[in-house]
């Protein structure tokens, strides 16, 4: 089961992008959403491993510029709910 605990989205030219963020029962599964201005909708879904894997997925997105924020916002609820849980 996973239980949703953030999620935010930007505008970004014609298109909106954002992430979603759940709790599951063995950590956290990170979506990252992005509609196109024809509304084709793509999701990527991250089980989030590590904090580099999930600083690796963040830096690989092309939007990494508009969503810098809400990455930082997403590192701080995963490490703090972790609190040195995850290297």
């Amino acid at each position: 089961m996973k239980s949703l605990i953030y999620e935010r989205t930007v505008d970004v030219d014609s298109e909106r992008v954002g992430v979603k963020l759940y709790r599951t029962d063995r950590g956290f599964i990170a979506e990252r959403i992005l509609v196109q201005r024809d509304n084709i909708t793509l999701v990527q879904v991250l089980p989030v491993a590590s904090r580099d894997n999930f600083d690796e997925f963040a830096r690989a997105d092309p939007h990494h510029l508009a969503m810098v924020t809400i990455y930082l916002e997403i590192r701080n609820i995963i490490w703090k709910s972790c609190r040195g849980e995850m290297a």
